[in-house]
């Protein structure tokens, strides 16, 4: 019980050290969790601008593209300025996800009427849970992923990309249900992310068994033979 104890001080020793909370690219994901929160305000509290009953959805979306934007500036500036840390290794992925779980859930608010919508929501979360099972694990085995793969990248684009068309399209959908072409759009869209989703949960499945079961050197010897391949 006591070595379980020294485990787990050890780990918060290592993530959350003081000289690494302040550090820009963290507190860039600090507000990026304040705009999640202005986004649900705005996408799920009805607001009419000078007659435009849709300004709230407008507002909302700004929001999203501010936060989206917060995630690649941090990386940008921990990347330039050195600034990496172990904090940011996992407050900017949890952050990352808080917003697209907000986009998701305000979506089947909007859009609960699509079974597929819902289906959509319900793998993201079960990934995301999977991910951060395996991300705790990781970590106290000393380890991790230290980098977003080509497969974790593309599924986030696509999702995001699926999240925003249906972000702006809800509100012009609704009391469409009857319409076959609304429903079809809609499935098509929904299928295409949660085909990507499953497709990064099964490769980042893989690589953390080969980084639990390998030795470090094995990974990264057989990730720079997968790049020089790749050439």
């Amino acid at each position: 019980m006591a070595n379980e104890k020294q485990k787990f001080l050890a780990v918060l020793k290592k993530y959350f050290r003081k000289d690494e909370i302040w550090l820009v690219p963290n507190i860039l994901c600090y507000v990026r969790v304040l705009f999640i929160v202005l986004f649900l305000v705005f996408y799920l509290v009805p607001i009419d601008i000078a007659g435009n009953e849709y300004a709230n959805v407008y507002l909302a979306c700004a929001m999203m593209v501010i936060a989206s934007y917060t995630d690649f500036l941090d990386g940008f500036i921990a990347r330039k300025f050195n600034q990496t840390s172990e904090l940011g290794r996992i407050i900017d992925p949890i952050s990352d996800k808080m917003l697209q779980c907000a986009v998701a859930s305000a979506l089947c608010a909007k859009l609960w009427q699509f079974p597929m919508v819902w289906a959509m929501f319900a793998i993201f979360v079960f990934k995301e849970f999977i991910m951060f099972c395996e991300l705790f694990l990781m970590a106290a085995k000393g380890k991790s992923f230290q980098k977003a793969h080509w497969y974790g990248k593309l599924s986030t684009f696509i999702f995001y990309l699926v999240l925003g068309t249906l972000l702006v399209g809800s509100p012009f959908v609704i009391g469409l249900t009857d319409s076959a072409t609304v429903d079809n759009f809609i499935n098509i869209l929904c299928a295409i992310a949660i085909a990507v989703l499953s497709f990064a949960l099964v490769m980042y499945l893989i690589l953390a068994y080969r980084i639990v079961k390998s030795e470090p050197e094995e990974v990264l010897v057989e990730e720079k033979e997968d790049k020089e391949e790749g050439k």
